[in-house]
């Protein structure tokens, strides 16, 4: 287990996955209210996976200025539009079923288009967008974060890029860049699980050059639980 004290300051570690939702939810809601009072709207890029879903789970229960938000995606998957395996069903699911965001503040990635024209429509969506307010990011047991992976090289100077061979099916996939998903005031990653304690390990010794390492805001925080150390 890595020692605590010895972690960069901006990691916070938590008892357990559900601490982490909890303390992220109200971090979240706090940021969003500053931001809506400061320009009128709060943008906020989404993650797939497990930790986030509970995020979600505890934000259908919060009161907020929904009407404000802006949901965007930080990866799709190339499936059918109502496929339970799509991050946009899962989310939905635990959180935008249940009506307080605005349908048009929903912005998906249409990517039953077929990888191409999704990317190219999404990247036309989201151009005018300089800087989100808050990007939310998970990290799979390789190190890899939204659909961007260990290993495969991405055009630069794209907002939006396409995965034609992920390790995990399906193979393709649609995904804001590096460089888009740092063009945020904060970053949260969030790490839970003892299946992450490998790559956890690799990152903090500088081992690996891991996907999840290639994205920075102008504030980036590490919420992790104490099983993933």
């Amino acid at each position: 287990m890595v020692e605590i004290n010895s972690l960069p300051k901006n990691w916070v570690v938590f008892d357990s996955a559900e601490d982490v939702a909890e303390t992220l939810v109200t971090k979240l809601c706090h940021l969003a209210q500053q931001a809506i009072e400061d320009k009128g709207s709060f943008t906020l890029v989404t993650a797939g996976g497990t930790t986030p879903q509970k995020c979600y789970e505890l934000l259908a229960q919060q009161t907020a200025d929904w009407q404000n938000w802006h949901i965007y995606m930080g990866d799709e998957r190339c499936l059918p539009v109502d496929d339970k395996d799509r991050n946009s069903v899962a989310l939905s699911q635990a959180w935008l079923f249940f009506g307080k965001i605005p349908s048009q503040n929903i912005h998906f990635i249409p990517t039953e288009l077929g990888s191409d024209l999704a990317a190219k429509s999404y990247a036309q969506l989201i151009q005018s967008i300089d800087q989100f307010d808050v990007v939310l990011l998970g990290m799979g047991e390789d190190g890899h974060t939204a659909s961007l992976f260990p290993g495969h090289h991405y055009p630069q100077n794209q907002s939006v890029v396409i995965e034609t061979h992920s390790p995990k099916p399906p193979s393709e996939r649609v995904s804001l860049s590096y460089e888009k998903l740092s063009q945020a005031k904060v970053v949260f990653k969030l790490i839970t699980g003892q299946n992450k304690r490998n790559a956890v390990k690799d990152w903090l010794k500088q081992q690996a050059n891991l996907p999840i390492q290639q994205v920075e805001g102008e504030q980036t925080w590490i919420y992790i639980d104490s099983a993933a150390l």
